[in-house]
């Protein structure tokens, strides 16, 4: 089957600004990503009981997602007042990551090679991402660009 989408170049802006004394301050950083295309937006509620947000691995399934097709994902708490543990789940060590309310978290595979240290868990070896709400169900927003 020949598809007819085209593929296209995601643009990740990252921008801070802020006044302190008079003087504006901050900076604004743009990351592109070529050849996306697929897309998966979705809202999913974390349990305090834990729920698996995401899986990666060869081959795509029903919420599972090709390991090596990923190349960024975003995960944004929409709760204004819970926080959320993010257990990013490895074949070695379990990365644990605390999503303070209305923070989002940005995985992306470009980033990943930064990380020069083989006990760390790196892009290609994450299996699944699980999270754990705080004291109540979390709403989170999911954002996976694929090529």
């Amino acid at each position: 089957m020949a598809s007819t989408i085209d593929s296209s170049t995601l643009t990740v802006r990252i921008s801070e600004e802020i006044e302190l004394n008079g003087k504006k301050l901050g900076s604004s950083n743009i990351h592109k990503i070529i050849s996306i295309n697929e897309v998966s937006e979705r809202i999913v509620t974390a349990l305090t009981s834990g729920t698996v947000i995401l899986a990666f691995d060869g081959a795509a399934a029903a919420g599972t997602f090709v390991r090596d097709n990923v190349k960024y994902v975003r995960i944004t708490n929409l709760d204004n007042s819970n926080f959320v543990r993010l257990a990013l789940k490895t074949d070695g060590t379990d990365v644990h990551i605390k999503l303070p309310a209305l923070d989002s978290f940005i995985l992306s595979s470009g980033l990943a090679g930064a990380v020069n240290d083989s006990s760390a868990a790196s892009f290609d070896s994450i299996s699944d991402v699980k999270a754990w709400a705080d004291t109540a169900d979390v709403d989170l927003e999911l954002f996976v660009a694929s090529v």
